[in-house]
């Protein structure tokens, strides 16, 4: 919902280009090319020596405050964009850090007087936000109110105004102020803003309404341990503080997290790091910034920044299982999948009860061919399952497990578990292409391994990985002719794949199209196929395939 109601707000934010500085080629092009690579710490490092040498190089200033902020260098960033503003440069990015510094530090006067600086195109929802929060913290409450209620006629960001003059009202203790502003319509702009109302109506000693919302109203769709506790509690009657900000400093967080958001994607993840960076500045431990600043970072393969965000988390947190498979995802994409797999070992000795933990470590196992050990962990995730047909993705779990059984050719475990898989999702077109694709390899059903293809087919008409399973079917049913242009299809989805150059050789050579047939063989073994695949396709450009065909089947009558 975040990305709808900020589509317009988004548009025409940008990064200037810097230009080269005179005297400094060296420094420049090493920063440009670590900008490039998103290598944020080297990139702000560089830009900071041209800075020592073309000190009143706008486009050079800009680069090294974004470059500090991505990476994390508040102080830096800072330093920068107040060098820049000095300079009389008009930039929105280093305007924003100013702000944000001000606000930090209690400088609320400053602060006001940058957001009223009209020469600065600052992003809408951030100068209504922020002003909001600075009269808050300057405790004059009924300006803070006049200004949310009154500051913008643009829907998105009124919403968000709304829910921020709420969070003041509670922050303030004034709850059934921030019930009655978060009861109307629109008013759940985010997760945030549902749970805030169930601990205020909790407050209020409306645990009954709260509760409702939580399990039958928005907050139903909310499934996090916070949420869970939050339940919990209402159903048991616990105590209920308000906690979703402590201090004016955490909404103003939540304001930059709220635009990184709706930043992050459609070639946009540098902005949304950087305001997610802008959370984080405000408030350290704010963990949805911090997962947001790792997410991007891993995106962006900046593993070591990514590994440092991820750590910032407690143990404590509830968060701390998306952040340790995030942590052991990254570790794995930089080729360290022992410690990836350390993470998870730990993250399961400490959450032995979490269903996704367990199946992350399978996951990583998985990847990494150690099946027996991928297969036991699945096998305790499903044990953790309390219904399967209840939980949307329980089938994800049979599925993968069924895979790592076929790999450790235990044919009859791998049948079952992806017939269950099919059983919670029977049209699921990865499963019907797996299942099928084995039987065809193993001979068996081929009758039902064709119908469970061509459903594939149907549900996935670009995928070359069914599309190969299909040609394969005919091939082995003996329907060569029917084969070619399955096959051909298949190559042109996936031309660099060994395995679907390597058949379509074979269907070319089985309706006597021998030249194309060795062209193709010899495409797949430009392609690096494994060895025991290589070897065989090397015997058919030697001898033919009907030979190698001869010479098996005679290998298997012995």
């Amino acid at each position: 919902m975040i990305k709808q109601l900020f589509t317009s707000l988004i548009v025409g934010l940008s990064f200037s280009t810097p230009l080269l500085a005179q005297g400094s080629s060296g420094a420049y092009l090493a920063a440009a090319s670590a900008n490039i690579a998103n290598d944020y710490e080297q990139a702000a490092l560089y830009f900071r020596r041209v800075l020592a040498t073309d000190p009143q190089n706008g486009f050079i200033m800009q680069g090294a405050v974004v470059a500090s902020i991505a990476a994390g260098q508040f102080d830096d960033g800072a330093e920068v964009a107040q060098k820049m503003t000095e300079a009389g440069f008009k930039d929105e990015f280093a305007q924003t850090i100013l702000i944000s510094q001000a606000f930090i530090n209690g400088e609320f006067d400053l602060a006001l007087a940058l957001l009223a600086d009209e020469e600065f195109r600052l992003n809408p929802l951030i100068r209504v936000l922020i002003k909001g929060w600075v009269l808050v913290a300057q405790e004059d409450f009924a300006a803070a109110n006049l200004h949310f209620t009154t500051a913008s006629d643009n829907d998105a960001i009124s919403s968000f105004a709304n829910y921020h003059n709420a969070l003041s009202e509670a922050l303030a203790g004034n709850y059934q102020q921030a019930s009655d502003l978060l009861g109307r319509e629109g008013a759940y702009v985010n997760r945030g803003s549902i749970l805030a109302h169930a601990e205020i109506l909790a407050l209020l000693g409306q645990r009954a309404a709260a509760l409702d919302l939580m399990i039958q109203g928005e907050g139903r769709s909310v499934l996090d341990r916070e949420a869970n506790a939050l339940r919990a509690a209402l159903v048991n009657d616990d105590p209920i503080k308000f906690t979703q900000i402590a201090k004016p400093g955490d909404a103003v967080s939540e304001a930059f997290l709220v635009l990184a958001d709706a930043l992050n994607g459609d070639n946009s993840s540098r902005l949304a790091l950087f305001f997610a960076r802008l959370a984080q500045m405000n408030q350290a431990n704010n963990t949805e910034a911090l997962l947001l600043i790792a997410e991007i970072l891993t995106d962006q393969n900046q593993f070591s920044l990514a590994a440092q965000a991820f750590e910032l988390i407690p143990p404590n947190d509830p968060f701390v299982v998306n952040a340790a498979i995030g942590h052991a995802s990254a570790l794995q994409r930089d080729n360290q999948p022992e410690a990836a797999i350390l993470v998870l070992e730990n993250l399961v000795k400490s959450e032995p009860n979490d269903l996704t933990a367990w199946r992350a470590l399978g996951e990583v196992l998985r990847l990494e061919h150690e099946y027996s050990d991928a297969f036991d962990a699945y096998s305790t995730a499903v044990s953790l399952l309390s219904d399967p047909d209840d939980i949307p993705g329980a089938w994800q779990l049979y599925y993968a497990r069924a895979i790592t059984a076929e790999r450790l050719k235990d044919w009859p475990t791998a049948d079952w578990n992806f017939r269950q898989a099919l059983a919670l999702n029977p049209d699921q077109p990865d499963v019907l292409n797996y299942l099928g694709y084995s039987l065809v390899e193993r001979g068996e059903k081929l009758d039902e391994a064709l119908t469970m293809i061509e459903t594939a087919v149907v549900a996935r008409p670009e995928s070359g990985f069914i599309a190969d399973s299909l040609g394969w079917i005919y091939y082995n049913l003996g329907r060569f002719d029917e084969a070619v242009p399955v096959m051909e299809n298949a190559v042109s989805l996936l031309p660099d794949d060994p395995i679907v150059n390597d058949h379509l050789g074979d269907v070319f050579w089985m309706v006597g199209r021998q030249r194309e047939a060795r062209f193709q063989w010899r495409r797949a073994l430009s392609f690096a196929p494994e060895p025991v695949d290589a070897e065989r396709i090397r015997d058919k450009l030697a001898i033919g395939l009907d030979a190698v065909l001869e010479a098996e089947s005679n290998a298997a009558a012995d």
